[in-house]
Parts: structure tokens; sequence; C-alpha cells
């Protein structure tokens, strides 16, 4: 060992401390690339917004996972961990917000708690199978899913998304002011995509306005909507039908020749499977909820097409 130093220079040796040092004493973490900011979203939908916009300049959390269903989250220790370190968290008007977000901000008064649906039309959740044309403007985050209230799932409709891109877009570039070039870019670039695929879909899916799709829950009126197509409910007001609104609906299903029942993974397809054997037809599962958005939104263009058979 002696022989070992004598060979080392004195500023070898030098060097040679000081690097064990660091190695005791932890420091090696200052040559480290520096740690990125972390943006909380409620839904995985919204973290290919902030992703599309922010790049590998944040990291995105979503607080509700795959599987799991925004009307009966609760957040795990983890999570709360999670949201402790989070810069920013997007909410989007989902139920457990409600009971949320106000322990969020008492526990974590630096997180900034952003509306991303702030601005957004909000459409009518359909009362006793009748379709109300009223539409309300924002302000109704974390409202419940009752029958006949405003339809939360605004991730689904295409201008819907817009008014939230330019929200996450604005509350990022106050978040790190240096990379509002690059992400005024991205959102750009992320907007004419959905243009595109909008405009795709719109001509897809033509021959299937003004008809009708009938779903178990009332998930997706914004992108139905988007294109003349009007959503039937088996479920609403999160709760099951009734033996009675059962036999209406396979009776309306029956007369317009409905041979497809659309359900979401998040929830459970009985009542779906009770009126599609009694039509002769089938059940089709499709995700409101996937994490890559605009792919998902051109899925459930071509399960409708395919379905529907046009």
């Amino acid at each position: 060992m002696k022989q070992w130093f004598g060979k080392l220079s004195s500023r070898g040796l030098l060097a040679f401390v000081f690097f064990v040092l660091l190695a005791f004493l932890g420091l090696p973490g200052l040559f480290a690339a520096p740690q990125v900011p972390t943006v909380a979203v409620s839904i995985l939908p919204q973290t290919e917004f902030v992703s599309k916009i922010a790049g590998s300049a944040v990291r995105v959390i979503s607080l509700v996972g795959p599987g799991a269903s925004p009307h009966n989250y609760e957040p795990s220790p983890r999570q709360m961990a999670d949201l402790s370190r989070a810069r920013v968290w997007f909410t989007i008007g989902v139920e457990f917000e409600t009971a949320l977000r106000p322990k969020v901000e008492a526990l974590y008064p630096a997180l900034k708690v952003v509306n991303s649906a702030e601005g957004v039309r909000y459409r009518q959740l359909e009362s006793g199978h009748e379709h109300d044309e009223e539409e309300e403007t924002g302000g109704h985050e974390g409202e419940s899913n009752e029958e006949g209230g405003v339809d939360p799932h605004v991730w689904l409709g295409f201008d819907a998304v817009k008014i939230q891109l330019s929200t996450i877009l604005k509350t990022l570039v106050n978040l790190m002011p240096e990379q509002k070039a690059a992400f005024e870019a991205n959102y750009r670039a992320y907007v004419a995509q959905i243009d595109r695929t909008y405009a795709e879909l719109k001509r897809d899916l033509a021959a299937l306005e003004g008809g009708s799709v009938f779903v178990y829950h009332p998930s997706f009126g914004y992108f139905l909507d988007s294109f003349g197509i009007r959503q039937e409910a088996v479920e609403l007001g999160g709760k099951e039908p009734t033996q009675k609104t059962l036999a209406a609906l396979i009776k309306k299903a029956k007369q317009e020749g409905v041979k497809t029942i659309f359900v979401q993974k998040q929830f459970s397809s009985a009542a779906a499977k009770t009126v599609a054997s009694a039509i002769g037809g089938v059940v089709v599962e499709i995700d409101p909820l996937a994490p890559a958005w605009l792919d998902n939104t051109r899925i459930m263009g071509r399960a409708l097409q395919k379905a529907l058979g046009r």
C-alpha cells in the first residue's frame, strides 16, 4: 500500500483523497443531472396533455392509475407523498377532487392547484334518457356525476381539450419561463395533430351523424357530440338501471336496430350484457381513460365504424 501511495504525485494524492471524501459524504449528487419539476394530474389522459407540451422538462404523475376509476378513487400514502413534491396539480373536474383538493391545499400550501377545465363549455348529462341541450361554462370542478347534472368527462371533447391545453401551456410557461419557446412550439404541433385527427374522424364518421350509440356509462358525450351522434346510456347517475329502465332501453334499441353496447373497463358490464343479449347484439369495450389520448380517439372512432357497420 505504501508503495502504491508512493507512486502518486502530491496532486494525484490530493485528488484521490478528495473523491474518497465525496463518496463518504454523499456529495456525488452534486454532479448528477438536476431533477426536473414534478407535475401532477388527476387522470391518465392528462399525462399526454402535459407531456406533449413539456416533453422531458417535467416529470408527470397521474393520481388515478391504469384500470382505476375517478368515480371511487382514494389516494394512497405514496401518492400523497408524490403530491408533496409536485409543483403543480392540474385538476379536471372529476369527483374525487372535491374532497381531496382542500386537504391537499392545507397540507401543501406551496403546491399550485390549477383547474385545467376552466372555460370549458360543459354539456348536460342526460336526464331520464332525454337529452338536455343546455350548456354551462366552467366552474364545475369536482361536481358529482348525478343524473341531469353537468357531464365531467371533458377530456373526451376536441374543443374542450384544446381549452385545457391552453391553460396547461400558460401554467407551464409561468413555472419555467426559460422554456417558453419550446413549450409554445410543442403546443402548436400537438394542436395541429389534434385538428388533423378530428378532420379525419369527422370524415370517417359522417355516415353516423344523427344516429344513436348505446353505452353503459355516459362517458362519451363530448366525443360523440363532436360528430353529431347521440349517446344513450344504460346507467345514469352512477346507479344500476331498474328492470323498467332496462325494458325501455331494450325496446328502443330494437326499434333503432342497435346491435352494439359500448362499455368501459372501469365499470361492470352486467347490465350492458343483459341489453345486448335481449337485442341479439354484442358488448364492445372501449377505454375513455387511456393514457395515449390522441391514439385513443382514433381507436374509439374505428370501434364505432366497425360496430355500426358503416
